[in-house]
């Protein structure tokens, strides 16, 4: 079997912004002139938007994502709002000498954490193959020495396509939970868009 996915693709809305990965996009000039975009696209919403404050963010979010190197992120950006609501982050998981084979077991072993009692799993079937998808919420690393440890909200999605090796996956992470179930049902939405 192959393992390239270089075609892989997904679909999402206007609202999620794309974020620059590799190469040598200055991240600063980036996030300036996508911080415009939000701007104008949220006052065709009705809304208004702040660009330093966008900027700021869209910068800060881009280069986290970098320091997990996936394949491709997002950022999702609700009109009216100064920070980013959710990230996604599309990657894989390759075989290697440890796990010659990556099967879906092995996903939900390893992307399950029992912060707050067993995650939610269900096998599924996808357009691009068999999939597990765990919703769970975790214990995140305090932001300052002495504050509370956030709640990080996780969606994610594992599919074994058949033409690869490698298993795709998708992890979307949130912090509202008034986003919980509105966001849950985008997700689900973008997961059946994967392709290969």
């Amino acid at each position: 079997m192959t393992d390239d996915l270089s075609t892989l693709g997904l679909e999402c809305s206007e609202d999620w912004v794309p974020f620059p990965l590799s190469g040598t996009l200055d991240l600063d000039y980036w996030a300036k002139y996508q911080a415009k975009d939000l701007v104008e696209r949220y006052e065709r919403d009705g809304e208004k938007g702040n660009a330093r404050l966008l900027a700021r963010d869209l910068k800060r979010t881009a280069a986290d994502c970098r320091t997990r190197d996936p394949l491709g992120a997002f950022g999702w950006y609700v009109s009216g709002h100064p920070s980013v609501a959710a990230v996604l982050e599309l990657d894989a998981v390759r075989p290697d000498d440890t796990h010659p084979e990556v099967t879906l077991s092995l996903l939900t072993e390893s992307m399950s954490a029992r912060d707050f009692g067993e995650p939610d799993v269900r096998g599924m079937r996808l357009p691009l193959g068999d999939a597990v998808r765990i919703r769970q919420n975790m214990v995140d690393d305090r932001k300052r020495l002495l504050g509370p440890r956030p709640v990080v909200r996780t969606l994610f999605y594992g599919v074994r396509p058949e033409t690869t090796d490698a298993a795709v996956t998708l992890l979307v992470s949130w912090t509202e939970p008034v986003l919980d179930e509105p966001l849950e049902a985008i997700v689900d939405g973008i997961a059946r868009t994967l392709s290969l």
